[in-house]
């Protein structure tokens, strides 16, 4: 193998690399508009009640900085994606759509499971006839 081909391997290799590292980041840009966004907000949310008393001032704050974070996170997702289908072309596979919906949807039943977990688990929370009350 001549000295072009092992510097094709490598660039492939890189590109793979980096394909590999932009997933990560969708992953946690992703699992964090289901956890670190919302709670984030809500503590912001809380700090206005803190200073003005206002119930109604907390909850908008916090969901207007929440509807907009999200929509800043989603565009900034939609971006990396393009970039990892864009990387991966580059790397010869022929990647026609990206990975997002996949991830999204892994990350929020992720985070759907968690959250049932805590509830029923640690809450002691158990509204269903079933489950033992405690």
């Amino acid at each position: 193998m001549g000295e072009g081909g092992a510097q094709a391997i490598a660039a492939r290799g890189a590109t793979n690399l980096a394909c590999g590292f932009v997933l990560a980041l969708e992953a946690v840009g992703s699992l964090a508009m289901w956890a670190a966004i919302p709670l984030a907000w809500l503590w912001i949310g809380g700090r206005i009640y803190s200073l003005t008393g206002s119930l109604g001032a907390d909850a908008l704050v916090a969901f207007l900085g929440f509807v907009g974070t999200l929509i800043l996170a989603l565009s900034g997702l939609r971006r990396l994606d393009r970039g990892w289908v864009a990387l991966r072309r580059r790397a010869g596979y022929d990647q026609e759509e990206g990975a997002l919906p996949q991830v999204v949807t892994v990350s929020a039943t992720l985070a759907l499971i968690t959250f049932v977990a805590w509830y029923y688990l640690f809450s002691h929370a158990y509204v269903l006839p079933f489950m033992p009350s405690g």
